[in-house]
């Protein structure tokens, strides 16, 4: 084709063409191959797809759940691709990668979170003590595994909890991995909490722990994952006291003034957002909505109470200024856990019933009609925006992997 054609021309073709077509274009030639890729080629057609989705309105969701075999005991987690529209029909599912850890072959690998069609995939805390474990194109079908973490603590006196995050530095063209482990309780310094922060750089292809010094004395994990937004990373924290308790014979510490911790991914900085006035009291989570950050007030649980349930949405309309934040509206659910937003503005959520059991759903807030997706037999963990996109197939260390053999789930619109 190349000798009817100018270059310039294939070129231009070729970015407009889907991820799957491409890697078979790989085939055709040499100069072909060498062109898709190559990084420049890459970083266009992911801009090429994604301006082509906003214009098409033909935007992606990647949805992560488990299931439970009641025969043989395990654990099964399903990926599927969703289209991102009012019908949330299924665009395909996704075959899980086989990875061996120990000698074992695992695909119970859950979501930390995923950027221009790479998603980051941690293994079951008996195998990586919840660590990330690979970095997942399922698009072309290639995969990154990751280094183990530096050790954070030889003490196992006192538990440990630990939050991951991924996202895009835009600013350096890599991905990064934000890892913060917090020990429960630490005795030789009681001015601060004992908290390590490690960063994984894809590009570098290792990890390095912050200094101390750089690391707030307030910082601890949450029992939530971070919200990227803006390029930064943002936690529900708190500041925190420290106190002796006689009865116990312990040191402890203990929380006040709740703010929003910010981490920025290309500066590797941390900073506070302050929570607006009406939401600095009661139970609160943060989520993204849109390209905004989002604060979601809780309400109480009771079922017979029909005026205080749900959660209120807010919204910070201009990033940084406090005195932006906005009520939207309330969702008027009882137990329900929000996974995401949806372009067209309904809002996918958990519902917990009376029986203990849950079910995915879709509220419209300016209907307040409900949608329900999925079955109880599935438990729902994550959902967020997607991009099928080449990243990773200029990478060194990327490999093919084998697939897990999994059942297609039936859904339920």
């Amino acid at each position: 084709m190349s000798d009817y054609l100018p270059e310039e021309i294939i070129h231009k073709i070729l970015l407009k063409l889907p991820v799957k077509t491409l890697i078979k274009s790989t085939l055709v030639c040499k100069s072909w191959k060498s062109l898709i890729k190559s990084s420049t080629f890459i970083q266009s057609h992911l801009r090429t797809t994604i301006d082509s989705n906003d214009q098409n309105d033909s935007h992606l969701l990647l949805l992560s759940a488990s299931s439970y075999n009641r025969i043989d005991e395990t654990s099964h987690q399903h990926h599927w691709l969703h289209w991102d529209s009012p019908e949330f029909g299924e665009h395909s599912m996704l075959s899980t990668p086989v990875i061996f850890l120990k000698n074992k072959p695992v695909s119970d690998l859950g979501v930390v979170g995923t950027s221009n069609g790479l998603v980051c995939l941690e293994a079951d805390q008996f195998y990586s003590d919840r660590s990330p474990t690979l970095i997942w194109n399922p698009s072309i079908r290639k995969i990154v595994m990751l280094p183990t973490p530096p050790v954070c603590f030889t003490s196992t006196k006192y538990d440990k909890y630990t939050t991951h995050g991924f996202g895009y530095d835009a600013h350096s063209n890599d991905y990064k991995i934000l890892r913060v482990v917090t020990l429960l309780d630490d005795h030789s310094d009681l001015s601060r909490f004992a908290t390590v922060v490690q960063v994984y750089s894809l590009a570098r292809g290792s990890w390095k722990s912050l200094r101390a010094s750089v690391i707030p004395v307030d910082l601890q994990c949450g029992f939530e994952s971070p919200a990227f937004v803006n390029g930064s990373f943002h936690t529900l924290q708190a500041r925190l006291s420290v106190y002796y308790n006689d009865h116990y014979e312990e040191h402890h510490k203990c929380g006040g003034e709740s703010f929003i911790g910010t981490f920025n991914l290309a500066t590797e900085v941390f900073g506070e957002i302050m929570r607006p006035e009406a939401l600095r009291g009661g139970s609160c989570s943060i989520s993204r909505y849109g390209d905004s950050l989002a604060l979601i007030k809780h309400y109480n649980y009771d079922f017979r109470d029909l005026v205080n349930r749900g959660c209120d949405i807010w919204v910070m309309k201009q990033y940084g200024v406090a005195e932006s934040w906005t009520y939207l509206f309330n969702i008027s659910v009882v137990q329900a856990s929000i996974y995401g937003f949806k372009r067209c503005g309904e809002v996918v959520l958990m519902e917990n019933n009376e029986r203990g059991r849950s079910r995915m759903i879709s509220f419209d807030p300016k209907t307040n009609q409900v949608k329900v997706f999925g079955t109880e037999d599935y438990i729902y963990h994550f959902m967020d925006s997607f991009v099928e996109s080449l990243v990773l197939l200029d990478h060194a260390n990327a490999i093919s992997y084998q697939v897990a053999r999994t059942k297609k789930v039936g859904w339920q619109p």
